[in-house]
């Protein structure tokens, strides 16, 4: 009898301690959520002045951007290909403009969707 109520109390002890750990990360992720949107909120108000070097500099990080797009495309393109082993076509690949997820998150997304309609 005593090992069975020696066996519940560290039961619940063990119990009280998960849960005492869990409220604790609860809190922390909570404060260091609203630290980091004060500190984006920061960063937002001020605006960057971007002088005529930076903006060719800038020019030539966006042609580079398109070029190694290009790349990822065709990774993709023959990834789904190997997959699918010709049972489905690319119509297109298009970049959403304004959204900033990965490309291979979006090829994900593409994937699905066309793998929802064939079906």
């Amino acid at each position: 009898m005593e090992t069975l109520i020696f066996g519940t109390q560290v039961s619940l002890l063990g119990v009280v301690i998960v849960f005492v750990a869990l409220a604790f990360l609860i809190v922390l992720i909570r404060v260091m959520t609203k630290v980091t949107n004060i500190s984006l909120a920061k960063k937002d108000t001020s605006e960057p002045v971007v002088a005529k070097e930076d903006s060719t500099l800038l020019l030539q990080e966006e042609i580079l951007n398109i070029q190694d797009d290009s790349e990822i495309i065709a990774v993709i393109a023959a990834a789904i290909a190997y997959l699918s082993q010709g049972k489905m076509k690319i119509k297109a690949i298009k970049r959403v403009k304004g959204e900033h997820t990965p490309t291979w998150s979006y090829a994900g997304r593409q994937e699905t969707m066309y793998l929802r309609q064939t079906r």
